[in-house]
């Protein structure tokens, strides 16, 4: 774990208002012990990739508060400090769409029409000006498009933005009329500690680099004139700390405000109210995922117990089982364990599942849940992934 907090004094570049409090990102690097869970300011970004090197460089979507830092003291995953399943509230400069192809030339092809698509839809049907927008190629096999936040108007740190995002996209992917092909976007980025690589940092398979490129360059070069490019970084002329922040003015675009308002009602509306939990089903397979259905039958070593507990004791939960329920459920399966939990500490982590008003959702993206579901690298083949995603923005 590293924390890399202290204050910068530079004037902001950025004029959104609490921007200052909600500057931690998580940094990640193959060459950087534990490969994430690295928080560094975002003013400090560049001293993380020139120690670590820039090679597969990346930092979270989101940004956190100082909140963060106390979380990852507190939290551990297989004995070391983890941010995985944090649930504070964050902030974004960007909306991301990862656009990717199949490894191919045929692939990319197909990827970099669909960025052409998308670019010419955010203009189209969300009137952003080209300086809302920031394109680049992704080093490997893909796109990304930044949408500038503020053309949305003031977004508040908040818990469910990360659903907000999530709506967003999949209601741009809908409009574009889901072509089908060899590309389409990434719609699992949307936990609130998903990584994105750093701009002018390399990809370590293809040995290219993640570059900025121009909306000229987007539409008129080929593929193959693209990865040219990449073989080297590009400077970066609209954005600040490898891409994290734009350094160009942008600001509320109708358009785009009046539908990430209708995400937003969307998103909190399709949220269950704390009381109004469903009644459990009597097979208790029918209340957790193949994920939880593994970690509930079969034997969890040292060092995951309590991580395991508490998911499965949250999920517990929210399918309307009560504390003397979900303590009976894990009672048993503790029982079951070669090294069992001490009784009492068992008890702790079930009330902590139940001491919130309202109860915590490990999602599919969570590192614990994703060490035990068959479906972690194809996630659209998951039943419950499908429900929970894609009839979401069914309004």
């Amino acid at each position: 774990m590293e924390n890399h907090s202290r204050e910068q004094h530079e004037p902001s570049p950025y004029g959104l208002p609490g921007r200052r409090k909600y500057k931690f990102v998580d940094c990640a690097a193959t060459a950087a012990p534990g490969f994430r869970n690295h928080i560094y300011p975002v003013e400090r970004v560049e001293e993380f990739v020139t120690r670590f090197g820039p090679e597969d460089c990346f930092a979270t979507i989101f940004f956190f508060s100082e909140e963060v830092l106390l979380y990852l003291a507190e939290h551990r995953v297989n004995d070391h400090p983890s941010i995985a399943g944090f649930d504070g509230r964050i902030w974004a400069a960007f909306l991301p769409f990862d656009i990717d192809g199949e490894p191919s030339s045929d692939g990319l092809a197909a990827a970099l029409t669909l960025a052409r698509q998308t670019y010419t839809f955010l203009q189209r049907h969300w009137c952003l000006p080209e300086g809302a927008i920031h394109i680049y190629f992704s080093g490997h096999k893909g796109f990304h498009l930044l949408v500038d936040a503020r053309v949305f108007g003031r977004i508040a740190p908040t818990n469910d933005l990360h659903r907000i995002f999530s709506l967003l996209r999949l209601q741009a992917w809908r409009l574009l009329g889901m072509p089908a092909g060899a590309a389409r976007f990434d719609l699992a980025i949307g936990d609130k500690v998903r990584l994105l690589r750093l701009a002018n940092t390399r990809h370590r398979q293809s040995g290219l680099y993640k570059v900025p490129l121009s909306a000229e360059e987007l539409h008129a070069l080929t593929t193959e004139e693209i990865l040219v490019l990449a073989r080297a970084p590009r400077p970066l002329t609209r954005a600040l700390f490898r891409g994290l922040l734009p350094s160009e003015p942008v600001g509320p675009v109708g358009p785009a405000q009046a539908t990430f308002s209708q995400v937003r009602r969307l998103a909190r509306r399709g949220r269950p109210h704390p009381y109004r939990l469903p009644q459990p089903p009597q097979d208790l397979t029918e209340a957790l995922c193949v994920a939880r259905q593994h970690m509930l039958r079969h034997d969890i070593p040292r060092g995951m117990r309590n991580n395991v507990a508490i998911r499965l004791a949250s999920a517990l939960r929210r399918a309307g089982y009560t504390l003397a329920q979900s303590s009976a459920i894990l009672g048993e399966w503790n029982r079951r364990l070669t090294v069992p939990l001490p009784a009492r500490e068992l008890q702790s982590v079930i009330r902590s599942a139940y001491a919130r008003a309202f109860p915590y959702a490990y999602g599919c993206h969570d590192e614990v849940i994703r060490l035990f579901c068959p479906f972690r690298d194809r996630l659209f083949d998951c039943e419950v992934y499908r429900k929970q995603h894609l009839q979401q923005g069914a309004d």
